[in-house]
């Protein structure tokens, strides 16, 4: 398991939609509210098992994160010399790739459900049943799935992804240099905070996706007030997902080998009875997979957007003036 050490980094405590006026009186409310509120959502996110809904649940986490940062950044308008929206202006673009990556595995997961849907239409029983063509050809459809080992998942991007979340996780060991403003550490602290979970929470939604298990975690050192929470979460998560498939996932699959068994037993005289059970709850796991696969998909696409819509912001605020969206001065020719 890849891990990374951010002990140098100290507590920090960001909290959107402050005023930049009252940050020094307010900072250890704000530090105290941040930290009550990011360990609420960690402990909102323990999973029974590893299911799509779960996933939607951690790309929601995420979203809102990133929609703190956002806000934190356009109401503070830090320094355009702060090295934390580098940072972050850096990691936006890997965030991006990392969701297209998931995009990109969600619509061949999409192409995938349309072909266990035609497989149910061809295997329609409202009438006199389906005809032997009908079911050869479901069978022929259906007949590369028991030859690969992981069904749904060929992992086209995994590779990427994986170099993505270590970059960004490899990142997250940079503490502030020389002397900053309060709130140039507040938006430190918080670039970093995001950062680590995108990591690990981004990184659960890709590599379930994929079937992959090696996840990359993030040692965060116990003087943070949510450090427990979030270690206890990466922990039974990791122990959750090993070894295991998503519950839609795998569900299909399931039904798909039925389906199949089903269309080749001929020596079973209530075959044609085995086989419509069969279907219906093949089209049964389809909905629950279909449903799961939908949301993701929005909440990925959501989650895209924040991100995309934060680095736009940052990069107009140096367009403008370089300094906090501040204009900056004409140059006398």
């Amino acid at each position: 398991m890849f891990q990374v050490d951010v002990s140098r980094l100290s507590p920090f405590s960001p909290f959107p939609g402050s005023k930049k006026s009252s940050l020094p009186n307010n900072f250890d409310l704000l530090s105290r509210s941040f930290d009550d509120a990011l360990i609420r959502r960690l402990k909102a996110l323990n999973p029974p098992s590893l299911t799509l809904s779960w996933l939607c649940l951690a790309v929601d986490f995420l979203t809102t994160s990133h929609e703190e940062v956002r806000s934190l950044i356009s109401n503070l308008k830090p320094s355009a010399s702060d090295d934390s929206l580098a940072c972050f202006l850096d990691d936006s673009v890997k965030i991006l790739d990392v969701c297209n990556s998931i995009f990109s595995e969600i619509e061949r997961l999409r192409q995938r459900r349309l072909l266990i849907n035609f497989v149910i239409h061809l295997l329609d029983f409202s009438g006199d049943g389906p005809a032997p063509e009908k079911l050869r050809k479901a069978r022929d459809s259906l007949a590369g799935w028991g030859n690969s080992p992981r069904g749904f998942t060929k992992r086209r991007f995994e590779k990427d992804v994986d170099v993505l979340i270590r970059d960004i996780a490899l990142g997250l060991g940079g503490a502030p240099r020389g002397k900053i403003s309060s709130v140039e550490r507040l938006i430190h602290r918080t670039v970093y905070a995001v950062g680590a979970m995108t990591v690990f929470f981004a990184g659960v939604v890709a590599f379930s996706l994929y079937g992959h298990r090696d996840l990359v975690t993030v040692q965060i050192p116990t003087e943070f007030a949510w450090a427990n929470s979030f270690t206890e979460l990466q922990t039974t998560i990791s122990e959750k997902i090993k070894g295991s498939k998503i519950e839609e996932i795998n569900g299909v699959e399931t039904r798909v080998r039925t389906v199949c068994e089903a269309i080749d037993d001929e020596e079973n005289d209530k075959k044609e009875e085995r086989l419509k059970d069969s279907v219906k709850e093949l089209e049964t796991a389809t909905k629950t997979f279909s449903a799961g696969l939908d949301g993701l998909h929005n909440g990925v696409n959501g989650m895209f957007q924040t991100v995309l819509g934060a680095r736009n912001e940052i990069l107009d605020g140096y367009r403008v003036g370089g300094n906090g969206g501040k204009p900056k001065k004409q140059q006398t020719k």
